[in-house]
């Protein structure tokens, strides 16, 4: 199977992120099955609420993947930000990296990634960070083949850094 990806850029587009940024989150909450869909949406809102991100921001960046069959599959979210805790430079921070599950093991991670790398290349940066859980390790196995390396952990996280060039 085969891939286009492109810009985020309609509103069918935005309802697939945020049905995607929600899945992520779960994705990150202890015994989700445990919980009530409307104690779910209430945990997404505080997470949401006490780091707000505007992702329609002039330094946002989403890109979708579409299927050969037309179906959204995936999507990466980058930002160029300033430097923030151990990151002492400009950089690229990747917010998100998700593919719906029956499109997992095609390398479509792998090549959200490489348009990462691309777009960072683009906006004359050659650094990108990304934070991942320490129990995500078929991620952190991802990043860590693309050469991404672990730079610092913190609790149940672990930060990721790769200089291109």
């Amino acid at each position: 199977m085969s891939f286009r990806i492109r810009e985020l850029d309609n509103e069918e587009d935005w309802i697939f992120f945020d049905d995607l940024e929600f899945k992520s989150f779960l994705t990150t909450v202890k015994n989700p099955d445990n919980c009530t869909e409307q104690e779910l949406l209430q945990k997404y809102k505080e997470f949401d609420e006490a780091d707000p991100l505007d992702p329609r921001g002039f330094n946002h960046k989403i890109f979708i993947a579409i299927s050969d069959n037309g179906i959204q599959a995936g999507l990466i979210w980058l930002c160029n930000r300033e430097p923030f805790w151990r990151f002492k430079q400009q950089h690229v921070w990747i917010y998100n990296l998700h593919v719906i599950p029956y499109f997992r093991k095609m390398g479509l991670a792998r090549q959200l990634m490489f348009k990462a790398e691309k777009w960072c290349l683009n906006q004359g940066l050659d650094r990108l960070a990304l934070h991942v859980l320490d129990d995500n390790t078929a991620a952190r196995h991802l990043y860590e083949s693309l050469d991404y390396k672990l730079v610092a952990t913190h609790n149940e996280s672990c930060f990721y850094e790769k200089i291109l060039g």
